[in-house]
């Protein structure tokens, strides 16, 4: 009895030994130099590192200033690369085979956008392996296209790398291959010569000073004689190329004061850089017809600006001292017909927009001092694709009758056609009236209106890049503007509110023509943590200098610089240590069980010592 007793008790030993080596299966957590990361621990073909951030690499400086030039400059991009340290937490990891390159539009419609001249047939550049505490500067030398138009460009940088990782288990090193991008910025400065930039008011203009900044006097003359006519013109436009200018003759003295010599006054300019001021000369002879006075000499110019053929009009002006006498007025006789003038206007509203209603009031005057008028017609005559009578209204009045001196206002009800494009637009009075003794008189009269056109700016959604973002980080804002209305807007601008929040850079987007969309893109960083409203300021100015401004709204959670980076650490460690648990419970429950079962047999003499 008592062999079998001890026996049994030796098979008992033996059967906790074996099931204590099955349950137990050694853990351990492999930290590394720097313990904010802890990777977890790999299955084969599972080998992959858990980040908050996908960038391997990042700019290093991000208070670096963006590259400035203007188009046809070379200029240099610095990236001032550094090691992730929450990718590469340890001197047991290495980036290799890494290459750098920049993302150039392959489609025509963004290739024109692109703000650099493409010389190269390769633009990857590679580097040396970088770890823990790394960093390497890569430059990258470019030319401004002239197809550029001024702004801010953001230049994307492609990188792809190889994550290896010595794995402490089997001395096998591990791989994992990673791509992802980066950006710089470019501000370019001014309008290419290929850009389709043109201005609207013209390119070229009278200059107020000479290059040297000495007043230019009007050339002055008396009638007959020879003088000097020096003009400077200013361009105030872009590049311009194969410039025409030419005085324009009228059979006008008043528009043409001089005699016709030669068969044309026509001068020929290669080209004319942004701010050049040159110096035309003439030589010609007053009329001996010409009355005294100031008399504008009118200039037109074509050139080429920027690809395309534009035009400018402008004017100069001499004094004539001594001209011709002018006949004097014949004395009003008694029966003489009188005068019904347009003394003064108005307009409700006072400015006026294309495709609005408004009333025009005039106010007409018997300029007489002793004859009366009667049964006077008053018909205005309207610009063609500018101006219309409201529907329902009239373009005529009527005054039954009109003392000497006396006046009377008369109020027309008017529209603003949408395909008014000129922003003046010309309205010719016309007048038709009868004296007590039934003698008809006339008078034409013309008043000028300024037209606008209404602003009308569509702002898009703004897209806000990144699911999470750190205190301290950039963040990359697009928002898409477009102008809907049919007048340039100017002096674009964003700004943001918030407390919290700041700017990166101040964003400048210059001036936007009609019709035309851009993507503003621009940074902004969360200087504390927490849940930040805030709103995107757009501000721009019309043709006349009124400044409108428009709000975005928008919020973001900003978290602490180390946030990201802890949590995981956290949760690595919770997951391995709730699976160690699992498995020595059970293991110890299936012992337990295998001990009962062979007691069982021995009771029942199945087993036999």
């Amino acid at each position: 009895m008592n062999l079998k007793r001890k026996g049994f008790i030796g098979i008992l030993v033996l059967i906790l030994l074996i099931s204590f080596i099955f349950a137990y299966k050694p853990s351990a957590n492999y930290a590394a130099d720097d313990t904010t990361t802890t990777p977890k621990q790999n299955k084969p073909g599972q080998d992959k590192i858990e980040v908050s951030d996908k960038k391997a690499i990042v700019i290093a400086d991000t208070g670096a200033k963006a590259v400035v030039g203007e188009p046809g400059d070379k200029v240099r991009i610095e990236l001032p690369l550094a090691v992730n340290r929450e990718y590469v937490p340890s001197l047991n990891y290495v980036l290799r085979n890494i290459t750098i390159e920049p993302i150039i539009p392959t489609e025509r419609s963004e290739i024109e956008n692109w703000p650099f001249e493409i010389d190269n047939a390769s633009y990857i550049k590679r580097i040396k392996d970088m770890t823990y505490n790394s960093r390497a500067d890569v430059f990258y030398d470019f030319t401004i296209s002239q197809r550029a138009q001024k702004g801010v460009y953001p230049v994307p940088f492609l990188i792809n790398a190889t994550i290896w990782r010595k794995d402490d288990i089997n001395g096998t090193q591990i791989k994992e291959d990673v791509e992802f991008e980066l950006f710089a910025y470019v501000n370019v400065t001014e309008n290419g010569s290929e850009s389709k930039v043109t201005n609207e008011m013209g390119a070229l203009s009278v200059a107020t000073v000479e290059k040297d900044g000495s007043l230019i006097p009007a050339p002055q003359g008396n009638a007959g004689e020879r003088i000097k006519f020096k003009i400077p013109i200013i361009n105030n436009g872009g590049t311009l190329t194969d410039i025409n200018i030419h005085p324009v003759i009228s059979t006008s003295l008043d528009e043409w004061p001089f005699i016709v010599e030669v068969v044309n006054y026509g001068r020929k300019i290669p080209r004319m850089n942004p701010r050049d001021v040159i110096t035309l000369e003439y030589e010609f002879t007053i009329s001996p017809e010409v009355t005294s006075g100031a008399k504008p000499i009118n200039f037109r110019a074509t050139y080429m600006e920027n690809g395309k053929m534009e035009e400018s009009l402008f004017s100069a002006y001499i004094n004539v001292i001594k001209g011709k006498e002018e006949p004097k007025e014949p004395v009003e006789l008694p029966d003489s017909v009188p005068k019904l003038m347009v003394v003064s206007y108005t307009t409700n509203p006072e400015t006026i927009y294309a495709g609005k209603p408004f009333e025009l009031t005039l106010k007409l005057q018997n300029t007489s001092k002793n004859k009366s008028i009667k049964n006077a017609s008053i018909a205005l005559t309207l610009a063609e694709e500018e101006l219309m009578p409201d529907i329902g209204k009239s373009d005529s009045a009527y005054i039954d009758y009109l003392g000497p001196e006396k006046t009377a206002t008369r109020t027309f009800y008017l529209k603003a056609l949408p395909t008014a494009v000129n922003p003046t637009s010309i309205i010719v009075v016309n007048m038709e009236y009868e004296t007590p003794k039934v003698t008809k008189g006339t008078y034409s009269q013309a008043i000028v209106l300024e037209i606008k056109q209404e602003v009308k700016v569509s702002l898009g959604e703004p897209a806000i890049y990144g699911a999470e973002h750190a205190k301290g980080e950039p963040i990359v804002v697009t928002i898409p503007i477009m102008n809907k209305g049919k007048g340039k807007i100017f002096n674009l601008q964003v700004d943001v509110e918030g407390e919290g929040l700041a700017m990166v850079e101040e964003y400048y987007g210059g001036d936007l023509l009609p019709a035309a969309k851009t993507d503003v893109d621009f940074q902004i960083i969360g200087t504390s943590p927490g849940e930040i409203q805030g709103s995107f300021i757009i501000k721009y100015e019309d043709i006349d200098g009124a400044e409108y401004m428009e709000e975005l709204p928008f919020q973001l959670v900003i978290k602490e610089e180390d946030y990201l980076g802890s949590q995981i650490v956290e949760e690595q460690i919770q997951t391995k240590s709730k699976k160690n648990k699992d498995l020595i419970v059970g293991g110890t429950l299936g012992a337990l069980a295998l001990i009962g079962g062979v007691y069982y047999m021995i009771k029942k003499g199945r087993f036999k010592l």
